[in-house]
């Protein structure tokens, strides 16, 4: 055994057992997580579960803290210790107040429309859908017949519809303890902002924190820029839409002007419902006529906000290319639904800032040697 023991390498041979070390190490994980996959996927949810509203309470933290402190400046111009609470309690109440209001509106819209359902000229509507189904009824058939063929299983409909409501339930659920979270940001935001700081830079080291408060500035930019900017837009052209709407004569052009300002937060989609809006309702109550008009309507504030109010509001720093802001709304309604698709732009955006900063320091360094 002294013989053998000699004659090895002590080099190689910690080498050969670092090699054993790592691959029984990685058996013994692999195992792990195939025999655990019931642990790893409650963990995952759980994190999931409370990253939501975690998110959604710092993005509206992040939005209308400027607000609550212009409010908090109002109340006294002395940093008084009821300041923050009373300005947060201002905020929120005004908030509900609006969103109150805006239900209510909304509510006797949407009953003053059911009782124009009794007015609705049915034989139009199937006259219109007849001579649609005149003009591609070979399409129709050979659609039908696929569907026939392919043996759809139709009867997990209730399934689709039972995880649809699901989810619209978590959406509520998270935009709940979002607003909960929210609060507790507004109110002592920079106590625990100055919390982690400290506990970041005592384990990281100073090197990392000021790079990390240069990237946490690049952040500020490129969200105040591109979230702020965008809430904004949504706003001007739900008003825009609503009020134009309104005096074209489109029936329901309140709620239409709603659900534009809405889609308008997400790009490429305040368009496309603010069309199928105006184009669902013209056609069940058969005014035709007023399609026309609305569509015209929509397609003239689309063109003025995206060459016009759409940049002007939104920073610089948050130019990317289309293809990058598609590519960013897929992966982020993949991962976070609506709130991930609202955010997904503005992190892509930053991304690309960064690797751009790098591109050209690297740049910098070559030609400098």
């Amino acid at each position: 055994m002294k013989r053998l023991k000699d004659r090895l390498d002590p080099k190689y041979t910690k080498i050969c057992v670092y090699a054993c070390v790592t691959v029984v190490i990685t058996v013994v994980a692999i195992m792990l997580l195939a025999y655990s996959g019931g642990f790893w996927s409650t963990l995952w949810s759980m994190f999931t579960a409370v990253l939501k509203p975690l998110l959604i309470g710092g993005i509206i933290c992040y939005l209308f803290t400027p607000l609550v402190e212009k409010i908090e400046n109002i109340l006294s111009k002395e940093d008084k210790p009821w300041r923050r609470p009373i300005a947060v309690a201002v905020f929120y109440g005004t908030v509900f107040l609006i969103v109150g209001l805006i239900v209510l509106a909304l509510f006797f819209w949407v009953k003053g429309g059911i009782d124009d359902l009794r007015n609705i000229d049915f034989e139009a509507v199937k006259e219109f859908v007849m001579s649609i189904s005149d003009k591609f009824s070979s399409e129709i058939k050979s659609i039908e017949e696929k569907i026939s063929a392919s043996d759809l299983p139709i009867g997990k409909a209730g399934d689709l519809l039972t995880g649809f409501i699901n989810s619209i339930a978590g959406f509520f659920s998270g935009l709940l303890f979002g607003i909960i979270f929210s609060i507790y940001f507004l109110l002592d935001g920079k106590n625990i902002s100055r919390y982690w700081k400290r506990a970041f830079r005592l384990t990281a080291g100073d090197g990392a924190d000021t790079a990390l408060s240069g990237f946490a500035a690049d952040a500020d930019r490129v969200f105040s820029g591109y979230i702020r900017g965008q809430f904004i837009d949504a706003l001007l052209v739900g008003v825009c839409s609503g009020i134009a709407l309104l005096i074209a004569g489109v029936p329901y052009a309140v709620v239409i002007g709603v659900l534009m300002g809405i889609g308008n937060l997400i790009p490429y989609v305040g368009p496309v419902v603010g069309y199928g809006a105006v184009a669902i309702i013209c056609l069940v109550l058969g005014q035709f006529d007023k399609l026309v008009i609305g569509i015209l309507v929509i397609a003239v504030i689309m063109f003025v906000d995206g060459n016009v109010i759409n940049p002007k509001l939104l920073s610089d720093n948050v130019e990317v290319h289309p293809l990058l802001v598609v590519a960013a709304l897929l992966a982020g309604g993949a991962i976070g639904g609506f709130v991930g698709m609202l955010v997904a732009v503005p992190c892509a955006a930053l991304l690309k800032l960064q690797l751009d900063r790098y591109l050209d320091k690297k740049e910098t360094s070559s030609d400098a040697s």
